[in-house]
């Protein structure tokens, strides 16, 4: 009886630590573009272009974290007791420039026929979750 006890909470443990595990999944905390030949939009682009697109990528850096900051912002101003709704809507249109503008930069660099909208930005969302998409 505990032999069968035991084996039980054996198999559910090891069945618990596995499934975390593959929730997880590989290049946790990286992000899909860590690597960028390993970012399925520059998978099979010519290493002009994968340079190209990580030219950009370092180029929208400051933007990215522009709206990072924004984010942080409208989650916090969400998340107040009585929610200034015009404050809210400005915030929103900020993040909307901020996107129209990585979106320019990636027209001006050439990337745009290479799929920006792939690998690691979402719809242009730059990986903000929800509320990088429009």
């Amino acid at each position: 009886m505990k032999k069968g006890l035991l084996a039980g909470l054996t198999v559910a443990l090891v069945a618990i630590v596995v499934s975390g595990a593959f929730a997880f999944g590989p290049g946790y905390g990286q992000g899909p573009c860590a690597d960028i030949g390993a970012c399925p939009m520059v998978g099979n682009a010519t290493p002009e272009q994968a340079q190209k697109f990580a030219k950009f990528q370092g180029d929208i850096l400051p933007l990215k974290q522009k709206m990072l900051q924004l984010r942080t912002e409208l989650m916090n101003l969400r998340s107040q007791t009585s929610v200034d709704w015009k404050t809210v809507a400005a915030k929103q249109k900020e993040m909307v420039d901020v996107r129209t503008s990585i979106q320019q930069k990636a027209s001006e660099s050439g990337i745009t026929g290479m799929g920006v909208g792939g690998c690691g930005m979402g719809r242009m969302g730059m990986g903000m979750g929800r509320m990088g998409r429009l």
